[in-house]
């Protein structure tokens, strides 16, 4: 029986140790329940230390200003107010008779034309256009003659002017744009004087009878009319030389022609070169643009 009250004794003592030991032993991961009080805290502190990002309102957007238009005022069967336009009473200088409405820039005029008795060559100088241009100037255009029996060379119209107050202006000399004038041809030409109340004019002729220099006829081909879009017609095309012997400087004259048969504008062109037999140069002509019905072409060459 003593012997096992001690075994008993031994076993609860054994027991008593085994609970010592497990209630003094350190928690799981090495850390006490101090150390745990003293983590909780600090994690507290440092909540609390860091501060959490503020945000900011969005600015608010200030509307733009609304801008109200007055409505017109409307009265009703309102009409413009007239003036009267006040009628001078001063006498008007007297003009030129007109005799013809103003037509692209021009307005045709009558004027008296004055006998011309000074001698000279057999010409009549047949005027078909008397007018004032948009810069004032007046204008002659028209036709020389030869009623002779001769050829003539250096065609020019001299031209004389009077106004109104007796006085004048000119002579003023324009060569026609043919070299030669042949018995029966004619030549056309385009005269300018500067503006005055004019009320009369005179024209004479002149030309020399041809001694050495003969004229040649050259032949137009290809020709092509069109507006050159800066106030002009341009006529081109070719000449050839259809004589046996050489040419030089072909001359083509044109005249642009309206419904009644009158010149209304002049222009020429010269080839400055030799031509030689069969041969052919380009040619290109410029003449001042007004309404026209067709066009003439005049064509010489002085023979070699």
């Amino acid at each position: 029986m003593r012997y096992s009250h001690s075994r008993c004794f031994v076993v609860s003592a054994l027991l008593a140790v085994v609970l010592l030991s497990a209630c003094c032993a350190p928690a799981p991961g090495g850390a006490t329940e101090t150390d745990v009080e003293v983590t909780e805290e600090a994690a507290q502190v440092a909540e609390t230390s860091t501060p959490s990002p503020t945000r900011m309102p969005s600015p608010t957007r200030t509307p733009r200003p609304t801008v109200t238009l007055p409505a017109p005022t409307v009265e009703p069967n309102s009409e413009p107010t007239q003036v009267p336009t006040q009628v001078p009473t001063s006498t008007p200088t007297p003009q030129p008779l007109i005799s013809a409405p103003p037509a692209s820039g021009v307005v045709e005029i009558e004027l008296e034309r004055l006998p011309n008795n000074d001698p000279g060559p057999p010409f009549t100088i047949l005027v078909d256009t008397l007018r004032i241009r948009e810069d004032g100037r007046y204008e002659v255009l028209g036709r020389v003659r030869n009623d002779g029996d001769q050829i003539y060379e250096g065609i020019s119209v001299r031209a004389s002017f009077l106004d109104d107050k007796g006085g004048g202006y000119g002579p003023v000399d324009i060569y026609a744009p043919c070299p030669f004038l042949e018995p029966g041809a004619e030549c056309p030409f385009s005269l300018q004087m500067y503006a005055r109340p004019y009320v009369a004019y005179r024209l004479h002729a002149n030309g020399t009878p041809v001694v050495y220099r003969q004229p040649a006829s050259l032949v137009l081909s290809g020709l092509s009319v069109f507006r050159d879009g800066i106030g002009n017609v341009r006529i081109t095309g070719t000449a050839t030389n259809g004589n046996a012997f050489t040419v030089r400087n072909p001359t083509i004259a044109v005249a642009l022609i309206d419904a009644d048969g009158d010149i209304v504008s002049v222009g020429s062109s010269i080839v400055l070169e030799e031509v030689a037999p069969g041969a052919s140069v380009p040619f290109d002509v410029r003449v001042e643009y007004q309404p026209y019905a067709w066009y003439e072409l005049y064509v010489q060459a002085t023979r070699d």
